[in-house]
């Protein structure tokens, strides 16, 4: 989880909902370190669901400076990521390059939905539906 996904849902609400611990520092509380390149090895597929504007952005260019870009950049299994963000700024020429480096990465984008989106605004942006999720993960991946 990155602090922005904290400020969403607690750590604790998705840790009971997953039934699984959530890492969402490099470090744990008991200041020990969560090894990334452990967690990117370790992964049959990654799914970043929703990513932000901001995240693909990380994404895109190299940037780590949490968990989740650490992870992503140590990654060698199939990386999907479902993008949710306003209307404008999925339509935004910078967020529309993210997304062209993002796929000549080998990266899988999950397309975006046309519906209500969390400005008030309606219009393309908003995250697919988890079942349209593993969906296209599963046609992706036959």
């Amino acid at each position: 989880m990155t602090k922005s996904a904290e400020d969403f849902i607690t750590p604790l609400t998705l840790s009971v909902l997953s039934k699984n611990p959530i890492i969402s520092h490099l470090k744990n509380d008991e200041g020990s370190w969560n090894n990334h390149v452990e967690l990117g090895l370790w992964a049959d597929l990654m799914v970043i669901a929703p990513a932000s504007a901001n995240t693909l952005a990380k994404m895109a260019h190299g940037q780590c400076d949490n968990i989740l870009l650490a992870t992503y950049l140590s990654a060698r299994c199939p990386v999907f990521f479902a993008p949710a963000m306003d209307l404008d700024m999925w339509k935004h020429p910078a967020t529309v390059r993210n997304l062209e480096l993002l796929a000549s990465y080998g990266n899988h984008l999950i397309p975006v939905e046309n519906g209500e989106l969390a400005s008030g605004l309606s219009g393309d942006g908003r995250m697919a539906e988890p079942e349209t999720i593993v969906k296209t993960i599963t046609a992706i991946l036959k």
